[in-house]
């Protein structure tokens, strides 16, 4: 099963993915890939995006908000100087790895209209004898090209809403254990 996790910018969907991660865990799914959850400062802003490497737990500052008078190298983000090169690392074990859901968190306009970042993976997720099952995170915006580059038979979207984002994380949890229930 292929999920492509969705919804406009800002909405929560790496919160819905985020929140899913304990119920597919204790469902018995292995999961590979990683997460980029925010860091925020103590007023709750965000300051930055942060890997989290779902299948060792290990961690690492992916990028951070640039100031004014700094330019980014992505949306409002200055990329940390190795950050890129631990998570394409990661990325690549979790291509190769004995797996049941491989998670990314996010292919974006980097990937798809620049060919970085983690533009590697998209080829391998078009395959689903060489990754069965795999969730990826993408913006409303960029969700049908990436769809149409991946082209996978099982695709199945779900919608992330600012206002259904706990709903989004229980559909995801259904979704990959119906998945395997069936030996998927």
């Amino acid at each position: 099963m292929f999920i492509l996790l969705t919804g406009k910018g800002g909405c929560g969907k790496t919160t819905a993915c985020w929140k899913a991660l304990p119920g597919l865990r204790s469902s018995g799914v292995k999961l590979a890939g990683f997460i980029s959850p925010p860091l925020l400062d103590g007023n709750g802003k965000k300051t930055g995006i942060e890997m989290l490497n779902l299948a060792t737990g290990e961690h690492h500052t992916f990028a951070r908000v640039v100031s004014r008078d700094q330019n980014p190298d992505v949306g409002v983000y200055r990329l940390e100087p190795d950050a890129i090169e631990w998570a394409r690392g990661v990325l690549a074990k979790a291509l190769l790895s004995d797996t049941d859901l491989l998670v990314i968190d996010e292919i974006g306009p980097l990937e798809l209209h620049r060919g970085g970042g983690f533009a590697f993976a998209i080829e391998p997720l078009s395959d689903p004898q060489r990754i069965p099952g795999a969730l990826v995170i993408v913006r409303q915006e960029l969700v049908d090209e990436l769809a149409e580059r991946i082209g996978r038979p099982d695709m199945v979207r779900v919608v992330v809403t600012e206002e259904a984002r706990g709903e989004a994380s229980a559909q995801l949890v259904k979704l990959v254990q119906a998945a395997y229930s069936r030996g998927a």
